[in-house]
C-alpha cells in the first residue's frame, strides 16, 4: 500500500510549457511533493506566415491533417481562423491530444495504440491507398519520420510548421539558481525540446556536476533517448506516455531505492 504522501520532501522540477502544466504539478502536490515550475519552452507563431497561410488555405484538398500535440490543436485552430464547415479526416497521436481536439468540437478518426511518431506512422500507412494527400502540422522541431514514411508508403505528405518552440528567457536564471543552490531532487521531462534546452543552460553555466544527485524522469522513449544522448542517467521512463504514468514511476523508483537503503535526500 502507497504511503499518503510518497513524494513528501521532494522536489519536482516541471519543465513543460506553463499553460500544459497544471496537471502535472496537481498530481506532484497530491501525492505530498512540492512542483517547481520552471518553463523550459514557450511557443510562439512562426516568422514566415504565408507557406502556413498557403497550406491551410488549400486544407479541403487534403485526405488527412495530422496532429501530434495539444500545442499543434491550439495552433492549428488559431492559425485557421474561421473553420470551415468540414474538414479532412483527422489523426492525432496521443489521448491527450486528443482532448484538445475535442475542445474545438472534433472527434478523431484515428488515434494509434502507441503515441511516438514510430508506432503512428506504421500503423496510420496500413490505412491509406496510394496517392493519399496528407498534411502534416506540427512544431519546428519535430522529426521528419511520419513524413517520410508516408511518402514511401506511396501516399504524399507535406509538412508545414505551425509553431516555434523556444527557450523563456525569463527561466534560465530561475533554472541556474536553483541547481546551483540543490533545490531540485527530481527533474521531469515531457519533451525532447525540454531536454535540450536543460541542457543547454547545464553547458552555458558548466552545471554538470551539480546533477549527480538529481533523479531524471522522462516521458516517454524519445526524450529518455535524447536525455542519454547527451550524457543524462535515465531513472524513470514509463511503459505509458502520460505524466500520470510517470508521477506512479517516480514515486515507485523512489520507494524501491528507499526500501534498499538509498535516499535522495
Amino acid at each position: 500500500m502507497l504511503p499518503v504522501q510518497p513524494l513528501k520532501d521532494y522536489h519536482v522540477l516541471i519543465t513543460r510549457g506553463k499553460d500544459q502544466a497544471e496537471g502535472l504539478m496537481a498530481s506532484i502536490k497530491e501525492n505530498g511533493g512540492t512542483p517547481l515550475l520552471v518553463p523550459l519552452l514557450e511557443f510562439t507563431l512562426p516568422d514566415h506566415m504565408e507557406e502556413v497561410h498557403q497550406r491551410l488555405g488549400a486544407i479541403h484538398t487534403y485526405d488527412w491533417i495530422i496532429l501530434t500535440s495539444q500545442n499543434g490543436v491550439d495552433y492549428f485552430f488559431k492559425l485557421l481562423g474561421k473553420q470551415p464547415i468540414m474538414l479532412p479526416k483527422i489523426a492525432v497521436i496521443g489521448s491527450k491530444t486528443e482532448v484538445a481536439l475535442k475542445r474545438y468540437g472534433y472527434k478523431a478518426d484515428f488515434v494509434p495504440s502507441e503515441f511516438v511518431a514510430e508506432g503512428f506512422v506504421s500503423e496510420f500507412i496500413t490505412t491509406l491507398a496510394p496517392g493519399t494527400r496528407v498534411l502534416l502540422a506540427k512544431g519546428n522541431l519535430a522529426r521528419s519520420v511520419i513524413a517520410e514514411a508516408i511518402n514511401e508508403a506511396g501516399s504524399s505528405c507535406d509538412e508545414v510548421i505551425i509553431y516555434h518552440t523556444v527557450l523563456p528567457a525569463s527561466s534560465e536564471q530561475e533554472l541556474v539558481h536553483l541547481i546551483k543552490n540543490h533545490a531540485i531532487d527530481i527533474i521531469t521531462f515531457t519533451s525532447s525540446s525540454t531536454v535540450n534546452h536543460f541542457l543547454q543552460t547545464m553547458e552555458r553555466h558548466e552545471l554538470g556536476a551539480y546533477l549527480d544527485r538529481i533523479v531524471i524522469a522522462c516521458i516517454g522513449p524519445i526524450a529518455a533517448k535524447t536525455a542519454a544522448r547527451h550524457g543524462l542517467s535515465v531513472d524513470v521512463c514509463p511503459d505509458v506516455y502520460t505524466t500520470e504514468a510517470m508521477v506512479a514511476d517516480i514515486i515507485l523508483f523512489i520507494m524501491k531505492r528507499n526500501t534498499k537503503g538509498g535516499t535522495l535526500q
